[in-house]
């Protein structure tokens, strides 16, 4: 007579005999997965650690100044101080900086990557062009400022040429310390950072892609405008997006060709650091906090459109 299920003891176990069914083995819990969980988990505090005491705990702290005043009180002063001319002024000019320096960057630096794309040969030209790249993207700060200031400051060797050449004074049309003169000290360093982020995303275009296209009759500039470039937009934007934070960023390379003359955010953070006017670390922290809240923002947008991107690339 067959015994069902229903007639099995607790555990799947036979009444009488009380051995378990054949074909299965009585479960043992022996702890290794747990343990292993639990040294997985130990390793990664490393990271975490160093994440929480040189990113969480000093944003953490930064905000929390930017709602207390001199006496350790809650205040939204220092962001009401926030809307006079000359802070209004320094987000206006980093902003536009920053929008400058990513578009231009961003379309040069794109047709850089395509050139190292498809243009493989000669090889030699091609990796150092490369590693031009990789090189030129990393330069910034104080070097990058003496470069330009002996390229085409007031003695420069562009403006010394110009001059005795043409009578042409390059540093009365385009003095170091001005607006254009820091965007294209900028786009030293936008362009090939473009060039390089775009490659990925330009290696990722399948060629039965086009092909596909081709077979339909759609010739190559119609192809690229309804299928490179759809695809290709999310990668590309969210490539400007990091052009634009990185140069909204950026402090040493304005500050060594401009000094006080450029009223960017970065450089008035600096000025309360430094100690070089009135000290208000809460009217400081607000600063920072505002420069927080555009960096979350731009660099948020690139992770929904990278995100996107990645379905493509699969």
């Amino acid at each position: 007579m067959t015994i069902s299920s229903l007639d099995r003891a607790p555990g799947g176990q036979h009444p009488s005999t009380g051995a378990a069914p054949r074909g299965r083995s009585p479960r043992r819990d022996t702890g290794e997965p747990r343990r292993g969980r639990l040294i997985a988990a130990l390793g990664t505090l490393p990271f975490f650690a160093f994440i929480g005491l040189f990113l969480v705990a000093p944003v953490a702290i930064t905000v929390a100044g930017a709602f207390t005043n001199a006496d350790g009180a809650f205040t939204l002063e220092n962001f009401a101080a926030l809307g006079q001319e000359q802070y209004v002024n320094a987000f206006m000019n980093s902003l536009t900086l920053s929008a400058v320096t990513a578009i231009i960057g961003g379309v040069l630096g794109l047709v850089l990557g395509w050139a190292l794309m498809t243009a493989t040969r000669p090889a030699a030209l091609h990796r150092l062009v490369t590693s031009l790249a990789a090189v030129a993207s990393q330069m910034g700060g104080p070097p990058l400022a003496f470069a330009f200031i002996a390229f085409m400051g007031t003695q420069g060797l562009l403006t010394v040429w110009l001059q005795g050449a043409f009578g042409f004074e390059l540093n009365q049309v385009l003095p170091i310390s001005s607006f254009w003169a820091i965007v294209l000290a900028y786009l030293y360093f936008q362009v090939p950072l473009m060039a390089l982020l775009s490659l990925s995303a330009l290696h990722g275009v399948r060629r039965e892609w086009q092909d596909g296209g081709m077979s339909l009759g759609a010739g190559r500039v119609r192809i690229l405008a309804t299928i490179t470039l759809p695809i290709l937009a999310p990668s590309l934007v969210g490539g400007v997006l990091l052009l634009f934070a990185n140069a909204f960023s950026g402090y040493a390379a304005a500050y060594a060709m401009a000094g006080s003359g450029a009223n960017l955010v970065p450089i008035l953070i600096g000025f309360f650091l430094s100690g070089n006017v009135l000290v208000n670390q809460g009217l400081a922290s607000a600063l920072i906090t505002g420069m927080i809240v555009v960096m979350v923002v731009a660099m948020g947008a690139r992770a929904l459109l990278l995100r996107r991107s990645a379905r493509w690339q699969q």
